[in-house]
């Protein structure tokens, strides 16, 4: 096979940007040199493409869910951001479209699959993306991480994978954090960088019991605007406010309990360390789909969920769990049996074999 260009799309949220990254990681190990990224100037894919992959500027415009009079210019911005994405191919050349969803990649899929350019999709979450869904037709082969998810693309292209992550560090390579003691019963609880409302009321709601528990290490990542303030209002010996945690793997790894958003990288990445979680999914994610991600979780026994709006009983739920030493070790072995931290490299495969076939 002659060396193909492979150009990817994606962005809008980390979510869609790391799985595209960790797919084009597995290509390049696999022999493939010419890979760039096409995304949206001045953004999150921006910022976190750029500076490992060659990277073009297209505009995109997202679609308003619910408010006609905001989509009623859709049209014609999508028209503008079609002929930006074909400047991109026609400066690149690609012989092939990977695509990860979120509506930054729908031009470059369009315009490629009107052009007769191989395109390969990538769907995180259980329930399908509009992009994703919409550019399926051009889709020589569709990944997703259930069959609840396989259900919203032609089944003949479709195959059921992991979610892709970043090459995740074995446990024995990382240093146990010295927030999370031997001897300890630790829980890791998950805002990402912006925190989580409603994880942090739950947590603050119940800190006085928490803070009770000499046996429990606690790494509490706030968000870095809350928590300051949280910090202030908040103190105990065995609890451990955050804004961001940069070695987010070695908490992973060793803690017993991870409280969670439902975002589809994330989960990917507790079920990759085989991690029981409780998950509060994000109540406003496009078409509930955190809670679908969520659902299919709970419901392989890997998880248990609770909803922001629901009573409060999350360290409840967290309690139970770190006096069931069986419960964990059930739970550990079904996030293990879902999660596939080899799934950047099956898609790949895949991919890299179906170019080679031609």
């Amino acid at each position: 096979m002659k060396q193909k260009k492979f150009l990817f799309a994606c962005g809008g949220t980390g979510g869609h940007v790391f799985p595209a990254m960790a797919i084009a990681e597995s290509l390049k190990a696999l022999g493939i040199t010419d890979i760039s990224f096409a995304g949206r100037a001045d953004s999150m894919e921006s910022r976190l493409v750029s500076p490992h992959w060659e990277y073009d500027v297209i505009t995109a415009v997202p679609l308003h869910r619910g408010a006609l009079m905001s989509n009623l210019a859709l049209p014609f911005k999508l028209v503008k951001a079609i002929a930006s994405a074909k400047k991109v191919i026609a400066k690149r050349k690609p012989d092939v479209i990977v695509a990860t969803g979120g509506y930054v990649s729908l031009p470059v899929v369009y315009a490629a699959g009107r052009m007769g350019i191989p395109v390969y999709i990538q769907e995180q979450n259980a329930v399908a993306g509009v992009a994703n869904k919409v550019g399926s037709r051009y889709a020589e082969k569709i990944f997703v991480t259930s069959k609840n998810a396989a259900k919203f693309f032609p089944e003949g292209k479709t195959q059921v994978f992991g979610n892709p992550v970043r090459k995740l560090p074995s446990k024995e390579s990382l240093a146990r954090p010295s927030e999370f003691p031997e001897g300890k019963k630790c829980v890791l609880v998950l805002g990402g960088s912006q925190g989580a409302a409603g994880i942090n009321t739950k947590i603050e709601n119940s800190f006085s019991k928490i803070a009770a528990r000499s046996d429990v290490a606690m790494l509490w990542q706030a968000g870095a605007k809350k928590a300051p303030a949280i910090a202030d209002r908040v103190h105990a010996p065995n609890v451990f406010v955050k804004g961001f945690v940069d070695n987010v793997y070695a908490f992973m790894a060793y803690a017993d309990v991870i409280v969670s958003r439902a975002g589809a990288s994330t989960l990917a990445e507790i079920l990759a360390f085989g991690k029981p979680s409780v998950l509060l999914p994000y109540p406003f994610a496009t078409a509930n789909h955190q809670e679908f991600n969520a659902r299919a979780v709970e419901n392989a026994g890997a998880a248990l969920v609770e909803l922001d709006d629901e009573p409060d009983h999350l360290w409840e739920k967290v309690e139970n769990l770190l006096a069931n030493s069986d419960e964990l070790s059930r739970m550990a072995k079904a996030a293990q049996s879902l999660g596939m931290p080899d799934a950047a490299d099956k898609i790949a495969k895949v991919i890299f074999d179906a170019e080679c076939a031609k």
